[in-house]
């Protein structure tokens, strides 16, 4: 029994080792993508201008444009904010303040994709 114990534990190791090299070569049943896109999606209602009362679910946003053309942009790490101003540039909105966002004046020309 001493000898045939470690050939058959040998024998064990080796057929689970061939087993799990076929699983790793095996087609997967669902491909995920993979390049990410973002999520960009319009939410200019999440935003408010700042002596606008009626609405405290809102954040206020301090921005010369008011508060249209606000994107959400979510490239997997986080959501930022962008706005478009009448020119079409993409300005990046900063939260300094709790509830409280502004505009970043420097624009680009799209928004970082």
């Amino acid at each position: 029994m001493r000898k045939s114990f470690p050939r058959a534990l040998v024998a064990a190791v080796f057929a689970g080792a061939v087993g799990l090299g076929a699983i790793g070569f095996a087609p997967s049943a669902a491909a995920a993508p993979s390049i990410y896109e973002p999520s960009i999606t319009p939410c200019s209602h999440l935003f408010k201008a700042p002596f606008e009362f009626n609405r405290p679910d809102a954040s206020a946003y301090w921005s010369p444009f008011g508060t249209g053309d606000i994107v959400c942009y979510d490239a997997g790490f986080g959501v930022s904010y962008y706005q478009r101003d009448p020119s079409g540039q993409w300005h990046a909105m900063n939260q300094l303040i709790p509830g409280n966002y502004f505009i970043n004046i420097f624009g680009y020309g799209h928004l970082p994709a």
